[in-house]
């Protein structure tokens, strides 16, 4: 069983990875969701805030050293929104900020939860 959410975790950060580096003009963007109907940016904040609780999620439970899994979600969250300056999503702070609260905030969840549960 652990070794499927590994695999789904891994999925899960490829999809991830995709999504956020595909240009938002790009034709299968615009077919799937018009350029009018696309998020804003409070929208987007909160998807970004929820994509990343998740991510942190599904890492926690599929892999062992949690400390590690914290400082990977907190790096790629930095590092897939500085290479959105390479395409044509381009780079905004407050998606940096709303990945790191996503993760921060999983990560002190999950921690209170299994201390309550000892």
């Amino acid at each position: 069983m652990n070794q499927l959410f590994k695999i789904l975790s891994i999925f899960y950060l490829i999809c991830l990875s995709i999504a956020f580096l595909i240009p938002l003009d790009f034709f299968l963007v615009t077919q799937l969701v018009e350029v009018k109907k696309q998020p804003s940016n409070n929208t987007s904040f909160m998807i970004h805030f929820v994509l990343f609780i998740i991510l942190y999620f599904m890492f926690y439970f599929s892999f062992s050293n949690k400390y590690k899994i914290f400082f990977f979600c907190m790096i790629y969250s930095v590092i897939i929104e500085i290479l959105q300056i390479f395409s044509t999503r381009g780079f905004q702070i407050y998606d940096i900020v709303f990945n790191l609260m996503g993760v921060i905030i999983s990560f002190i969840f999950l921690n209170l939860l299994l201390r309550y549960q000892r």
